[in-house]
């Protein structure tokens, strides 16, 4: 894959970058085949995000650990070379590999957010495993990583109560501090974006399988249901510049893989490395 030439500009202008036939069908071929063993084979991050009563939306995190075709897609492909680009990096670390599935006439939202464990360069390759239109697709407001504050939906400020749909509190349950408290010093409630769209500048785009699009995590992003008549599969990669840590607040993620069993060597505040986060050099 010939990586755009203004590809790094636009990263660092709109916080959002489309490429188009990024990976080819094998890569393809096999998150697809990795999700579905996935689904047969669920890790312990594995999560029904649907209130529907029917699993609807589903996600898994870190399954490449178990799955070999997700540890094959995690590391092979361009995904590595995209976020070097992007970050302006030799060497990167895989932070994270997690898959989504909105299946046909899923209704949930994934909630306008933007990721926030990581301080330092940090972005994502999203990859659309199905033909995804616009209506579906994640959607961006454009130039948002570059606004000086780390935002949380408003469900972080509220009650319990106030969030009770399970594909928010999945966004939500990853910023609590350890003793489960939000640290409300922290961070700016998310605006009502959905509610005012036309006063953001939001972009997005239809997608085919193999397009992509590398994102800036602390650029706004969310995604409507699925309201087609096929399902909706995308696999997503994190990744670091050597610069970046874990910020403060992100020392649950570190309970939680410590929790499942993973020996986890490195402490809030201190650089991603170590096995858990493979170092790709380019």
């Amino acid at each position: 894959m010939e990586i755009p030439s203004d590809m790094a500009a636009r990263f660092a202008s709109d916080g959002v970058v489309c490429v188009r036939n990024a990976f080819d069908d094998d890569w393809i071929a096999a998150a697809r085949t990795g999700i579905a063993r996935n689904v047969e084979t669920p890790g312990p991050f594995y999560q029904c995000l649907s209130d529907q009563g029917t699993e609807a939306f589903l996600s898994d995190m870190w399954a490449r650990f178990h799955i070999a075709e997700l540890e094959h897609c995690a590391l092979a492909g361009p995904s590595a070379a995209l976020a070097a680009e992007c970050l302006g990096a030799e060497t990167v670390s895989l932070v994270q590999d997690v898959w989504f599935m909105k299946r046909a006439g899923a209704t949930e939202r994934t909630p306008w957010h933007h990721d926030n464990v990581i301080l330092g360069p940090f972005c994502s390759v999203w990859v659309a495993l199905d033909p995804t239109p616009r209506e579906a697709a994640l959607e961006f407001v454009r130039g948002s990583h570059l606004i000086p504050k780390l935002f949380m939906p408003k469900g972080f400020f509220a009650t319990s109560e106030a969030t009770s749909d399970a594909a928010s509190r999945f966004y939500l349950d990853y910023h609590k501090s350890t003793g489960g408290q939000a640290d409300e010093s922290l961070f700016s409630e998310i605006p009502d974006i959905e509610a005012e769209r036309a006063r953001y500048d939001i972009v997005g785009w239809d997608l085919e399988a193999g397009d992509c699009l590398v994102f800036h995590a602390r650029t706004l992003h969310g995604s409507a249901g699925n309201n087609f008549d096929h399902d909706m599969r995308r696999f997503v990669t994190r990744w670091t510049a050597p610069s970046a840590v874990l910020a403060p607040h992100g020392r649950p993620v570190l309970d939680r893989l410590a929790d499942a069993g993973f020996h986890v060597d490195i402490e809030a505040g201190e650089p991603i490395r170590g096995p858990l986060f493979p170092g790709v050099t380019l």
